[in-house]
């Protein structure tokens, strides 16, 4: 056996020496796929499959390492920080594997009591599970030992029961829904970060990246250039005296050119990805999502253009902000017929679910039982039904219709969780949903963590689909959704609730997808609340592209709402999320949403992280804009999204400022009657789109940050021959500041207002940051 695996191993080689540009086509890339040291991981490769079977084959065998199947199944319990390459036979053609064995650290929770007789630990670090983490009692003491990746958590222990936070841990914040959450900070015990790769410039065929050593001055051992999976010949690849490389596109049609490296210390030089399409690197040519900038409509609160269709609900328990308001499809055309998204730079429009709404008030479960109504879209009761509130199918066809007409495509918000509980499905199919009651008799209502995830209920009159009992109602829902891509050209599709429905589910969906529309990119963005592993676990070929960005989110509007931030933390965040996300993708990058608190609120002081939202909205709203300084805050915010990759997303009215609690107040009508400093702020929304749909290097360069010291926020982009420095100053003070960059420049041009500051031999300036403000630099040469 152990001479056929070494015949078989010699066959690969010579295959591999000799296929200069045989790739295999048979997989999407596959990721590197990272494993925490004394866990064991188990990664279903069909997920990356292009065609309906692949056959897999493992090429060598390794004591940690087993091919089940499709099922990669890797035990990283002996082993230690490092990265390994695999290589397996897709259809008879080699591809490679990278796995990466991350270093963990050993933690102990401890909790004492005299009272308390059963104690659980729970967290982001396990999507908040009250069962999986009980904790060992030892007299008045409560123990659990486990291991986590070195960075910053929030927890709780559930006691009896009851949550609470850790009583002898005085530091905790928000949980975004008025109580608390207890913060482990183990970020200090992470190794060092490694060098990296930058891209440097683009001449004929070959393209040129430098290396950037890392504090150590570690240095590269070996390049691994891959085409999606797919290990390219030495010939195209050649060495530069910096320790880069530059690699000959020419033979180079489509995909995914990786570049992967080991370093000195052993390190694993992260992952640098360029889409190569039509023999070239991808630009802003292209209508590729990558470039989109999306705005979100809520139809019931942006425009009524046709009042012939208010049908408010005639209930006097119903506060009018939870009321229908007569926003509808006709509203939206109209600002589009006006030029209103495009004037503001936008290219992509997400609207709110239309399906049609029950025609009643409903009493909220939970205490205080407010009354509500479903003028947000997110109860339907007719699965292909448009309500007639918000209009009809030749009103939604025409703005489609005139949509794509200026280039700009439709994102329709889908709900795949839930109906209402008068939707038909209900009504005729009660087995296709689960049952609000838990085994021990409490209701499962908004559990949204932990074992009820995929049974949790939104309200006693919200019934959630038990899809992994009913392949009835996963058909019937795909279908649903195809119906109304098929019907109207969607572009898009916003999916609601995403942890709440199973994998199962959206596989079948974009099966579905793909199946039916194999010319065309239907985007899928899904919502998920959670840890970075499990908004990552729904983002592959075989389901969605991307998710809300939400471990960026929450920590940026708490840094851009301050007067004198400190960006320390938010520097960390970014490179653990292009760690869990890649250096380049589609997540949506937010300043606000319909289930957050508008910033600008937050920013002007009038309301905290800890209040209660959806309180505020109804006993004490705010009022409108105080402080000008919010302004340009919330203008940093979305100048630090447009720098990232990822998708910018701007919620209906972020760009003049709209004042808004929770739900409903953060839904407030759109105001079109706009005043000096709120049209400054859509000036300054619609320049900053400008250049992000003028400069690839925004959404697609390599990120180094230059500088998070404090207020100033400073980060390169470099995208080839387009290298961006983005400088933000989030203090009311002026700042001068040094900068150094690690590309060659002869000047730096502000794209702003054009002037020209000189960089000196070794591409270093002083600049003056003016207060509360951003700068965009082009690197001249």
């Amino acid at each position: 056996m152990n001479y056929l695996k070494k015949i078989l191993s010699l066959i690969i080689f010579i295959f591999i020496s000799c296929s200069n540009h045989i790739v295999d086509d048979s997989m999407y890339p596959i990721p590197i796929l990272r494993v925490k040291i004394g866990e064991q991981r188990s990664v279903d490769l069909s997920k990356y499959f292009k065609y309906e079977n692949v056959d897999l084959l493992l090429t060598d065998s390794k004591n940690n390492i087993l091919l089940n199947d499709n099922l990669l199944i890797i035990n990283g319990t002996s082993s230690r920080s490092g990265f390994e390459k695999i290589i397996l036979l897709a259809n008879g053609k080699p591809i490679q594997v990278f796995i990466k064995y991350e270093f963990m650290v050993k933690h102990t929770f401890l909790y004492k009591s005299e009272k308390v007789n059963n104690a659980i630990v729970m967290g982001s670090f396990n999507d908040w599970s009250r069962t999986a983490l009980p904790m060992e009692q030892d007299g008045n003491k409560f123990k659990k030992t486990i291991f986590l990746e070195p960075k910053k958590y929030e927890y709780k222990f559930v006691l009896d029961g009851k949550e609470e936070i850790d009583p002898n841990n005085p530091i905790y914040v928000s949980n975004n829904i008025g109580g608390w959450n207890s913060i482990l900070d183990l970020s200090s015990k992470a190794q060092q970060l490694p060098g990296k790769l930058l891209k440097k410039s683009y001449n004929g065929k070959w393209l040129y990246f430098n290396y950037i050593p890392p504090m150590d001055g570690a240095v590269p051992l070996e390049w691994i250039v891959l085409l999606n999976n797919t290990e390219l010949h030495p010939d195209i690849v050649d060495p530069l005296s910096n320790h880069g490389i530059k690699v000959n596109i020419q033979s180079i049609n489509n995909g995914l050119l990786r570049i992967i490296g080991r370093d000195t210390n052993g390190q694993l030089i992260e992952e640098n990805q360029t889409i190569i399409s039509n023999g070239q690197p991808l630009s802003t040519n292209s209508d590729h999502w990558h470039f989109a900038i999306v705005y979100n409509v809520m139809v019931d609160r942006f425009n009524d253009a046709d009042p012939s269709n208010n049908n408010p609900i005639n209930d006097p328990k119903l506060h009018r902000l939870a009321n229908f308001m007569g926003g509808d499809i006709s509203g939206i055309k109209e600002k589009l017929d006006e030029g209103y998204f495009s004037n503001l730079g936008i290219n992509a429009l997400w609207i709110s679910p239309i399906q049609t709404q029950p025609d009643s008030s409903w009493v909220e479960w939970i205490l205080p039982n407010r009354t509500f109504s479903g003028y947000h879209g997110y109860w339907p009761v007719e699965p292909r039904q448009i309500d007639p509130r918000f209009g009809n199918e030749i009103e939604f066809k025409d703005l489609i219709d005139k949509s794509h007409q200026s280039e700009t495509k439709i994102i329709l918000d889908f709900v795949s969780n839930h109906v209402h509980e008068e939707h038909s499905y209900f009504k005729e199919h009660r087995d296709w949903f689960g049952n609000i009651t838990l085994p021990n008799g409490e209701m499962n209502i908004r559990l949204w963590d932990g074992d009820t995830r995929l049974t949790t209920w939104f309200d006693q009159f919200i019934p959630s689909y038990d899809f992994p009992s009913s392949p009835e109602a996963i058909n019937q829902v795909v279908n649903d959704a195809v119906w109304w891509i098929d019907t109207y050209d969607i572009d898009g599709l916003r999916q609601d609730a995403v942890k709440h429905v199973p994998h199962e589910f959206w596989q079948q969906l974009t099966k579905s997808i793909k199946r039916n529309f194999p010319n065309k990119h239907i985007y899928q963005i899904g919502e998920t609340f959670g840890s970075d592993d499990l908004i990552n676990s729904y983002i592959n070929p075989s389901e969605l592209d991307a998710q809300f960005n939400f471990s960026i989110y929450f920590n940026a509007r708490t840094v851009f709402s301050s007067d004198n931030a400190n960006f320390t933390e938010l520097g960390r965040v970014i490179n653990e999320n292009r760690i869990s996300f890649g250096p380049i993708h589609l997540m949506g990058n937010i300043t606000s949403s319909h289930d957050q608190l508008r910033f600008a609120g937050y920013a002007d002081g009038q309301i905290k992280f800890s209040d209660d939202g959806i309180a505020r909205s109804f006993e004490q709203p705010v009022s409108e804009i105080i402080n000008q300084s919010t302004y340009s805050k919330l203008a940093n915010f979305y100048a630090f999204n447009i720098s990232q990759p990822g998708i910018p997303i701007i919620y209906y009215g972020e760009e003049i400022g709209l004042m808004g609690e929770g739900d409903p107040g953060n839904r407030r009508m759109m105001r079109f009657e706009i005043n000096q400093d709120e049209r400054n702020l859509k000036d300054t929304f619609s320049r900053l789109n400008g250049l992000r749909k003028n400069y690839a290097s925004l959404s697609l360069g390599d990120q180094t940050i230059i500088e998070t010291k404090g207020s100033i926020f400073a980060t390169l982009k470099s995208y080839f021959d387009e290298h961006i420095l983005v400088i933000i100053n989030q203090s009311d003070t002026s700042k001068t500041i040094e900068i150094a960059l690690p590309i060659q420049g002869d000047s730096l041009l502000n794209l702003i207002n054009e002037d020209v500051l000189m960089l000196s031999r070794d591409s270093t300036t002083q600049i003056q940051v003016q207060p509360l403000s951003y700068s965009f630099f082009y690197v001249q040469k």
